[in-house]
């Protein structure tokens, strides 16, 4: 086979043709010469040459491969086809360009977050070494380690390769240019080797890094690198000051790096002082990178023997025992991807759903388009042409149809990540890691080709069966041949309402969730501002504690505020929330582990600001505060479960932590949402800002230096008003940056993305398959109303009013509705417990949801279904009569 004249055929051909003709005049030039006559000579030489047209042929055969050039032709026709039916193709292919693109978005963001390892070599050795507890009846997972554990471990488990703890804070950057807040991760020693990334430039922290009284070392990200430094790649060696310790540079890490789901500034070195390490403070996050073919039952078995001897020697086994504390070790991937992956694969399956809608569609319009080429086809079939070759060419349209609306699907889905990307949901991990992949593009390959031969099928089976090729004469449209139009349209309104009720329960659940009280009012009026004061700034923790009442002070007198107070952190901001054993004077019993509880460190003005009631007793005074009184307040739930009522609550004494002094409650407040209105309110502990004195004589008093600032006005949010905010801070200290500026309202909403990412994407599934059940219905009974045309005008003729005929055509889109309906219901009712896990306030069966999705289904059938109905009735009689 020559290969140049199979894939140059035309050139080929000519060149061929040009071949013969040569060496036909070269014969006839020599028969000539040996003295015939020119036309003689001709003949002659086409005599000895043979049949021209049958050596073309030959040649063709022997440099072909007759399967591809079939189809070849078969793609070009398809083509030619899809042309001259321009309202067929442009409707087929924006379904399938809506169906596959949604479906190849979502697979990608499935993909991405879900199936696609973590982006570090060997990710699948990585874990997450955490425990589970249980306190007092409550179950808390994912409980981190203390100091002393992480040095047990460190020293004791033999299964791991690399260990080490991190934690995720804030800081700031001084002395170059303006203060500069930023995120910052501090590190043991073996975090960053364990995930396997080198630094792009420089080294990892080393041992010495890790000790305390070392000097102070950074790594920067390099993101931070190129927007703080400009990329200079002198960085290296260069000193910058966080919070007023000059920090030397040691190295860069890569552009692409990302570290879990945080993304920091600067990477800082863990250093534990020596000698004993706290035992009570369960605050690191711990990673480890297992030995090769270790499996993760021997790893938990490995810390429970270890956990067991350090609580032995720490001569806490009795706490441990009471908090029931076992190791929960996990891979690393399930603690970054969460339990997102139940939205997700809803949401997939939701819209794969719309795909299988998109196919029932475009198979209507298949069929119908198939219908209208009976007679083509009957005549073809008389001419000789076989069932094989018009169901091959059906299939090839098919094809064709579905690999063009795959193109056009890649092209949506790329377009629909881009708008996901700028959007970036919160509560959606390894957002950067999102893309279209190889994978994906795959995914929409399959997807193409599965639709095609779909609706492909349909069309074979339907217009191109071995016998049931008709002549022309006898080509004609019954009830047998809409059978399948009428069964594709019902799955379409069936489908519809299955996607209709999942995004009515979530519909449903966001107005629940809304309806909730947070335990604060209008967020939109609530500015929050973090700041801190580093010890280099201000020493002294009453000085701390003077500043911040001054800052209090000058925000106050700033036009339009009405109230203003801090906290440790608002309402809802997950990486301050904290929690703390509570003891209750004459319940708590000696040596047994009190309760935990919700904690808060509040300033007065706190609860005016938020908008928090005061239920009963009194707010925190600035007396209070300076004086440095044991006065709490408590939440409603504690008082009640505590003490049985908000009043009975008052003047009891209880003690945060395992020691200190008594405390006496001055106030209950009402319950606030802290970890989002889609949970319970929890007990909790008001403890008052300022100085905690000393617990053992000798030592400082403590203040907290990291606060968030809450100014309710109405001015919130504007830039005039967050100027004047900023200036009143900077007037008390201008070397303090401003960080996380927003409103309440911001962080309200996040605590709610989810449950909104999931609506939006049900809401827009569920859009799309009332829209395409319309499209269908529609479709089936317009085909209805033109094949029956002729039966509608004799209809009329006879004497039957047109309001008979609207009725005839209406009942029959009724009866499609009905019984897509029933199906569609009894598909919702199995489907819906797969989404019970993300509702808030509706039973997964509601039936006031149920019955507004049947309704909605019902009224747009007849809506569709009025049109066509409509049309029949105006049909002519007397031409069809004539027509007849």
């Amino acid at each position: 086979m020559n290969w140049r004249r199979f894939l140059r055929r035309e050139q080929a051909d000519t060149e061929q043709r040009e071949e013969l003709e040569s060496y036909l005049e070269l014969t006839a030039q020599e028969y000539v010469e040996r003295g015939m006559n020119p036309a003689e000579a001709r003949a002659a030489a086409r005599r000895k040459l043979g049949n021209l047209t049958l050596i073309q042929e030959e040649v063709y055969h022997m440099n072909t491969i007759s399967l591809i050039e079939s189809l070849w032709f078969d793609v070009r026709h398809a083509l030619r086809m899809l042309g001259k039916q321009r309202a067929f193709s442009v409707a087929a292919l924006l379904s399938l360009a809506l169906g596959i693109g949604a479906n190849t978005a979502i697979f990608s963001v499935v993909h991405s977050i879900l199936i696609r390892p973590l982006p570090y070599p060997n990710a699948e050795r990585l874990v997450s070494v955490n425990h589970s507890a249980v306190l007092h009846g409550q179950a808390i997972k994912d409980t981190r380690i203390s100091p002393g554990m992480y040095a047990a471990y460190k020293s004791g488990i033999e299964v791991f390769e690399e260990f080490g703890v991190w934690t995720s804070g804030t800081g700031t950057v001084t002395g170059v240019g303006e203060p500069d807040p930023i995120l910052t991760v501090t590190v043991t020693q073996g975090v960053l080797p364990l995930l396997g990334v080198q630094p792009a430039w420089g080294r990892w922290f080393s041992s010495e890094d890790d000790t305390a009284g070392s000097a102070a070392t950074v790594i920067l990200s390099h993101g931070y690198w190129q927007r703080k430094f400009g990329g200079d790649r002198r960085i290296l060696g260069r000193t910058i000051v966080l919070d007023g310790t000059a920090c030397e540079v040691i190295g860069v890490m890569p552009a692409d790096f990302r570290f879990l789901n945080v993304m920091p500034d600067v990477f800082v070195p863990q250093r534990f002082p020596k000698g004993h390490l706290r035992v009570d403070v369960f605050n690191y996050s711990a990673l480890a990178r297992l030995r090769p073919g270790v499996p993760l039952a021997r790893v938990n078995e490995d810390l429970a023997r270890v956990l067991r001897q350090w609580a032995d020697a720490e001569r806490i086994s009795k706490m441990l025992d009471q908090m029931h504390i076992t190791p929960a070790a996990q891979p690393l991937k399930e603690q970054v991807v969460g339990d997102v992956g139940t939205v997700l694969w809803v949401v997939m399956g939701a819209l794969a759903l719309v795909l299988l809608l998109v196919c029932s569609n475009v198979a209507n319009l298949v069929l119908v388009r198939a219908q209208a080429r009976r007679q083509e086809f009957a005549i073809r079939a008389a001419l000789g042409a076989g069932w094989g070759r018009i169901a091959r060419e059906l299939l090839v349209e098919s094809l064709t149809l579905g690999l063009l609306g795959g193109v056009l699907g890649v092209a949506v889905a790329f377009g629909a990540l881009r708008l996901l990307l700028s959007l970036k949901p919160q509560g959606l991990p390894r957002l950067e890691e999102i893309q279209l992949h190889g994978e994906a593009l795959v995914f929409a390959l399959a997807c193409a080709a599965g639709a095609s031969l779909v609706f492909g099928l349909a069309a074979v089976m339907k217009c191109g069966r071995s016998g049931r090729l008709q002549t022309a004469r006898t080509t004609t449209h019954n009830r047998h041949q809409m059978r399948a139009q009428n069964v594709l349209a019902s799955v379409q309104v069936a489908l519809a309402l299955v996607l209709l009720v999942a995004s009515g329960l979530m519909i449903h659940s966001f107005v629940a969730l809304r309806q909730v009280t947070p335990g604060f009012t209008k967020p939109e009026w609530i500015q929050t501002v973090r700041i801190s004061i580093p010890e280099v700034e201000v020493k002294e923790p009453d000085s701390v504690i003077r500043m911040q009442a001054e800052m209090l002070s000058r925000l106050a007198a700033v036009p339009g505020v009405d109230a203003v107070g801090f906290a440790n952190g608002m309402p809802m901001e997950e990486e301050h929330r904290n929690g703390i054993v509570v003891a209750v004077e004459g319940q708590t019993r000696e040596g047994e582990l009190p309760p935990n509880r919700g904690m808060k460190q509040a300033s007065p003005g706190l609860l005016a600001a938020q908008g928090t009631r005061l239920v009963a007793g009194r707010d925190f005074t600035w007396e209070d505060v300076f004086a440095q009184r044991h006065v709490v307040m408590v939440s409603k739930r504690m008082a009640n479960e505590t003490w049985g009522g908000t009043k009975e609550a008052l003047g009891k004494r209880l003690r945060p932590g395992i020691a200190g002094p008594w405390k006496e409650v001055v106030g209950v407040v009402e319950d606030v949402h802290e970890e989002g209105v889609h949970r319970e309110a929890s007990a909790a502990v008001y403890l008052r800002a300022g100085v905690e004195p000393p617990l053992r004589p000798g030592d400082k008093g403590t203040v907290r230096r990291g606060i968030t600032l809450a100014i309710r006005s109405k001015r919130a949010g504007s830039e005039a008003f967050l100027r004047e905010v900023s200036a009143a801070i900077h007037g008390v200290n201008p070397n303090l940056p401003l960080a996380k500026v927003r409103t309440l309202q911001e962080v309200y909403l996040a605590s709610m993305a989810r449950t909104s990412f999931t609506l939006i994407l049900l809401s827009v599934a569920g859009t799309m398959a009332l829209t395409l059940s319309i499209v269908g219905v529609y479709g089936v009974l317009s085909y209805t109303v033109e094949q029956r045309r002729k039966e509608a005008g004799i209809r009329v003729a006879l004497g039957a009013t047109p309001g008979t005929v609207k009725r005839l055509f209406v009942g029959q889109g009724l009866w499609l509705a009905c019984g897509g309906g029933i199906a569609g219901l009894a598909g919702a009712a199995a489907l819906s417990r797969w989404i019970s896990t993300l509702l808030f306030g509706v039973k997964p069966h509601d039936p006031g949801t149920y019955a507004v999705a049947t309704m909605a289904v019902v009224a747009a059938a007849l809506a569709a279904s009025y049109v066509p109905a409509r049309r029949a009735a105006t049909a002519d009689p007397m031409e069809t009569l004539r027509s007849e």
